[in-house]
């Protein structure tokens, strides 16, 4: 009898066995490449295109512009990196979205760490694994991706300037926080938290007599310097792109119910998260609130809860006072943190077995995701870009200016052909501040047009104005998608303007 009490306790003990920082540092990186790796190649493999964000991204990036007139262009940086670090490959925006993952969650991990045991910080990491922009919505890189990553980057980086004071942590969440900016403007609602934040909580209003703030404000303002000088010379296009593409609440009672509208939409972010955390926190309805002993502790709390609950608010508000409709992703960034915070207010159960348990379920949730991805695959159910023809396209484009001309292609005033093309021509785009006409009339180029009906077999009259020495190619490319399921092909019309001077075959 004493001999089974005697094993049952040590069964106890191994239960509540606790990772070792290096134990802890496998685990990590051992799931979160796993599933990056998935990420990447299953899009990588199936996909025959990429999306319009994503292709615009891959367009410009080669010129290394500071922004377009829709965005900052950090986003496009990373993926011409990425395109030069693989040789262009395909898999290359695949890459920069788990990229963007894996930095996102190694900053959960590490704020983790600061305030939870190593088994904690883990299940916090885990938890947020199967976030639907670490998942299936990762294949449509864009600057959401970027955003959130620098997000995350940011509030660890300040998180621990708080609880070090230390000039380096202040001075690095600063370049965070600028990097960010140059992903995407609303990183203006994160800094609105971190200053409201710095000033209701009592314990961190001391820092505002200390250096840390400003050397934060500085570094930000630095790092953020030319984009800033980029807008000042370009009156503020993107600004004024916002305000005309933004689309508007028909009825005035919709500006009430809009903002709750939002609001209630995040949750559906979420909704994997208690089954994750069943383990640790128990039922739902069985949750029980933490007494945090510790001042980190609290602090970090009520800094999660910050970080995501104002810029939450002042969406709504802007919805409500602005009468416009916010896309349900740009609540994307707020909810990164959120296990680490549930595992700071609720009690939890802390130990070896819970792990393995929490491990068990985020893998089964994580391959539900991958299985419900590759159903829609198979069967023709997701979005055409997905089975766009670019090889094709870029191909055709290719052998029909060869044939005229000895000269490579300099530009071309579609997105998917400047991608596609071997020579990688110039994306020209006056709207988005990419490319002028003149550089096309000037020096020559491809125009292209999608033809959805037989009158549109000419050039469109505002080609034919912009462009009066152009020349309509008679030849039209049908290209088809590649999918079973019954689709329209891809019908493009072609013009071309001759460069100077250039040999002719």
């Amino acid at each position: 009898m004493s001999g089974k009490i005697q094993d049952r306790e040590l069964v106890d003990v191994s239960e509540d066995k606790k990772f070792s920082p290096q134990t802890a540092m496998c685990w990590f990186w051992s799931v979160v490449l796993f599933f990056a790796l998935v990420w990447i190649l299953l899009p990588a493999s199936l996909h025959t295109g990429f999306r319009n964000d994503t292709i615009e991204l891959s367009a410009i990036a080669q010129n290394w512009y500071i922004a377009t007139a829709k965005h900052p262009n950090l986003p496009a940086w990373l993926l011409e990196i990425i395109n030069i670090l693989t040789d262009r490959s395909f898999a290359a925006p695949f890459v920069a979205s788990q990229f963007c993952m894996v930095l996102s969650l190694w900053s959960v991990w590490q704020l983790g760490r600061t305030v939870l045991s190593e088994n904690m910080a883990l299940v916090g990491a885990f938890s947020i694994l199967p976030y639907r922009f670490f998942t299936n919505e990762s294949v449509l890189y864009n600057h959401n991706n970027a955003l959130i990553a620098g997000w995350s980057l940011s509030m660890y980086l300040v998180m621990k300037a708080i609880q070090t004071n230390r000039a380096g942590y202040w001075i690095a969440g600063g370049i965070a926080l600028g990097l960010t900016f140059h992903a995407k403007y609303s990183a203006i609602f994160l800094v609105i938290a971190i200053i409201l934040f710095m000033i209701v909580v009592p314990e961190c209003r001391k820092y505002w007599k200390t250096k840390g703030p400003y050397l934060t404000a500085l570094a930000a303002f630095l790092v953020f310097l030319p984009h800033l000088v980029w807008l000042f010379q370009n009156d503020f296009a993107p600004l004024h792109y916002v305000s005309a593409s933004r689309p508007h609440l028909a009825q005035w009672y919709q500006q009430i119910v809009e903002p709750f509208h939002f609001a209630g939409n995040q949750i559906t972010y979420l909704i994997y998260l208690p089954i994750i955390l069943c383990p640790v926190l128990g039922f739902i309805g069985r949750w029980k609130t933490k007494h945090l002993e510790r001042n980190d502790e609290r602090v970090c709390e009520k800094f999660l809860f910050y970080s995501f609950m104002f810029p939450l608010l002042l969406h709504m508000l802007y919805c409500g006072v602005k009468g416009c409709h916010l896309r349900m992703a740009y609540g994307a960034p707020f909810w990164i943190f959120t296990g680490v915070w549930l595992l700071l207010r609720f009690q939890t159960k802390d130990g070896i077995k819970t792990l393995f348990q929490t491990v068990r379920l985020t893998l089964a949730v994580e391959f539900v995701i991958i299985a419900s991805w590759l159903f829609t695959f198979y069967a023709d159910k997701q979005v055409p870009f997905c089975y766009y023809p670019m090889q094709e396209f870029g191909a055709e484009c290719d052998r029909v200016w060869y044939a005229r001309f000895m000269t490579p292609c300099p530009y071309v005033n579609d997105q998917y052909a400047a991608y596609a093309m071997k020579d990688k021509p110039s994306w020209t785009n006056p709207e988005l501040l990419t490319g002028k006409d003149s550089d096309i009339n000037e020096h020559g180029g491809m125009l292209l047009w999608e033809i959805t009906s037989s009158s549109e077999r000419s050039m469109p009259n505002d080609l034919h104005e912009r462009f009066p020495s152009a020349e309509t190619i008679p030849e039209i490319l049908v290209l088809p998608y590649k999918t079973r399921k019954v689709r329209p092909p891809l019908t493009v019309g072609i013009a071309i303007v001759p460069p100077p001077a250039a040999g002719k075959q």
